[in-house]
C-alpha cells in the first residue's frame, strides 16, 4: 500500500524561499524540507526507524497544483549578532539586518506526497503520529496542517491539480531537494556541528504530468506541429518587442553551442553538405514572447522561447538537454550573451505564475481567429503589394486548413503587436515584404502558429484572439489594410 502524506496549507500561501536564491519562492514543497520537519516531530525510537524506512525509498510523486504566484517582502530583522560597541541606545547590543521573504501562493492549498512501496502499518502509523506534530512548514507564519496514512489503491488526480515526478534530468522542470538512504544520520550530524539542513542536501529532476483535458467543446481542434515549449523568462528587464530577433538569433547560439555531439538538422536546419534542409519537416522555432491583445498592451518581450517539433526520441532529448543545460544552477538561471546588448538574464522557472503571455497555455490555446504579434514576412516575394494569395499560400505550407478570411496590414491589427523596422528583420529575411495578419478560419486551430520567412527566429509569431470580435474591431480601417474572404 503506498504512503501518502498529505499538506494542508492553513493560511493558503507557502512561505518557502529557494535554496539558492531567497528572493524566489519554492514551488511545491521540497521532499527534503517535508522529511527535515519530521526529523524535528520525532520522539522516539520507533519515529527513528519509520524515517529510516522513508529516507529508503525511491523519490514520491507530489501531486499539486502547478501553478502558484510567487511574492516577496523586504524589510529590518533582529539578528543573532552582537556587537560590543556602537549600536542602538535603548537596545543595546542589538544588530538588524536586511532580509527578503519569499513565498507562493498556489492555486489550491493542499499537496500530496505519494511513496510508492508498501508501507507497513506502524510505519505509516509512526509517520502520521510525526506529521500531525508538525505545526508549520517552510518559515513559522507558515502554518500547516499534515497527516500521513497508507492507501489501499493509486490516488486520484482532482480537477485543477498535476502530478511533479522525477524523471531524466534533461526533461526536468526544475530540481528538487529529496531525502536520500543516511539523510537522518547526516542531518543529525550537521546539526551537532551548527550546519543547516540544506547543506546536507540531494537534488533529482522533477519534472509536471499534466492531466489529459478534453476541451469543452464539440469542435475538432486542429493541433500544432509543436509539442514542447521551454518559456524562459526575464529576469529584471523588460526588453523592447523590436530586439525581439537580436534576442532569439542569440538564444539559438547559445543552444547550437550547447549541443553534444553532432547537433540533429531540426535544430539548426541544414542537410549534412551545408545546404538548406529539404526534408520538409519542421525545425525548433526561437520566439520571442511580446505583451499582446490587451488592453494595456505595450509590446514588451516577456519571455524566450522554444518550440520543438514532434520529432524522434533520440532527437527529442538531445535538443531539449541543449535547451536547460543551459541553466547555471537550480533555480534556472541562464545567462545570455546579446550582440551589442551585453548579458541577460532568463529564468526556467516553470512552477510559478508568470504574466499570461509568459507561459505556454497563452500560445498553445486554440483558436478560430489568430493575429500577429511579431510581423509575418514573405516566403516569396509578392506579385503585387499585399499579396494575400501568398499568405494562403504560406498558411498551407504549414499544413494549416485554408483561412476562410485573409487581412493584411502595415501597421499592427493588435494592441501591443511589433512593428519592426527592415534591419530589425532575420539575416535571411532582410529586403522580403513584410507587415501585420489577421487570419480567421472555419475550424478550431491549435498554436504555436508561425508563418513566413524568419518564422524560427522570433517573426511570424501568431497569437490567439476572441472569436466574438467583429472584423474591425480593435484595428479599425486603415488605408494599408487588404482583406480576403
Amino acid at each position: 500500500m503506498p504512503l501518502t502524506l498529505t499538506i494542508d496549507l492553513l493560511t493558503g500561501t507557502y512561505e518557502a524561499a529557494q535554496v539558492e536564491d531567497p528572493a524566489h519562492p519554492e514551488w511545491p514543497p521540497h521532499p527534503a524540507r517535508v522529511f527535515c520537519a519530521l526529523v524535528d516531530a520525532a520522539r522516539s525510537s520507533a519515529d527513528d526507524e519509520a524515517l529510516t524506512w522513508l529516507e529508503q525509498q525511491l523519490e514520491p510523486l507530489i501531486i499539486a497544483t502547478e501553478r502558484a504566484q510567487g511574492f516577496s517582502r523586504t524589510g529590518y530583522v533582529v539578528t543573532n549578532k552582537v556587537v560590543t560597541k556602537g549600536g542602538s541606545q535603548t537596545h543595546l547590543g542589538r544588530t538588524n539586518g536586511l532580509r527578503t521573504r519569499a513565498g507562493a501562493v498556489p492555486e489550491s492549498p493542499r499537496v500530496r506526497m505519494v511513496w510508492g512501496n508498501d508501507c507497513p502499518p506502524h510505519v505509516a502509523q509512526s509517520i502520521d503520529d510525526m506529521a500531525r506534530r508538525v505545526p508549520y512548514l517552510g518559515r513559522s507564519s507558515g502554518i500547516a496542517l499534515l497527516g500521513a496514512q497508507a492507501e489501499t489503491k493509486e490516488p486520484l488526480v482532482s480537477a485543477g491539480e498535476s502530478v511533479f515526478s522525477r524523471c531524466d534530468l534533461i526533461d526536468c522542470d526544475q530540481m528538487v531537494r529529496v531525502p536520500y538512504p543516511g539523510f537522518l544520520d547526516e542531518l543529525r550530524e550537521s546539526h551537532d556541528f551548527g550546519r543547516s539542513s540544506w547543506e546536507t542536501a540531494r537534488y533529482s529532476g522533477y519534472r509536471w504530468r499534466r492531466p489529459a483535458v478534453v476541451p469543452p467543446t464539440s469542435h475538432p481542434v486542429r493541433p500544432s506541429v509543436y509539442s514542447d515549449i521551454v518559456i524562459l523568462g526575464f529576469s529584471g528587464s523588460a526588453p523592447d518587442g523590436r530586439l525581439a530577433v537580436r534576442y532569439t538569433q542569440a538564444l539559438r547560439s547559445a543552444v547550437l553551442r550547447n549541443c553534444r555531439g553532432e547537433a540533429p538538422e531540426a535544430l539548426h536546419g541544414h542537410e549534412a553538405d551545408g545546404t538548406h534542409s529539404r526534408s520538409g519537416r519542421p525545425h525548433v522555432a526561437f520566439l520571442a514572447l511580446p505583451d499582446v491583445g490587451h488592453q494595456y498592451a505595450d509590446g514588451h518581450l516577456l519571455g524566450l522561447a522554444v518550440a520543438v517539433p514532434d520529432l524522434p526520441e533520440p532527437e527529442r532529448r538531445q535538443i531539449l538537454a541543449a535547451v536547460l543545460g543551459l541553466r547555471q544552477n537550480d533555480r534556472g538561471l541562464i545567462q545570455l550573451k546579446v550582440r551589442d546588448l551585453g548579458s541577460v538574464d532568463l529564468l526556467h522557472q516553470p512552477g510559478l505564475v508568470h504574466p499570461w503571455g509568459g507561459t505556454p497555455e497563452k500560445w498553445r490555446q486554440g483558436s478560430r481567429r489568430w493575429i500577429t504579434a511579431t510581423p509575418f514576412v514573405y516566403d516569396y516575394e509578392p506579385r503585387r503589394p499585399r499579396d494575400l494569395a501568398r499568405i494562403r499560400r504560406s498558411v498551407r505550407m504549414m499544413g494549416l486548413p485554408e483561412p476562410a478570411e485573409v487581412i493584411f496590414s502595415r501597421d499592427p491589427l493588435q494592441r501591443g503587436a511589433v512593428r519592426l523596422r527592415p534591419q530589425d528583420l532575420p539575416r535571411r529575411s532582410l529586403g522580403r515584404s513584410y507587415g501585420h495578419v489577421e487570419l480567421r478560419f472555419e475550424e478550431v486551430v491549435a498554436g504555436p502558429l508561425l508563418l513566413g520567412a524568419g518564422r524560427y527566429l522570433g517573426v511570424g509569431l501568431f497569437a490567439p484572439a476572441p472569436e466574438n470580435v467583429d472584423k474591425d474591431a480593435g484595428h479599425g480601417v486603415s488605408p494599408s489594410m487588404v482583406t480576403s474572404a
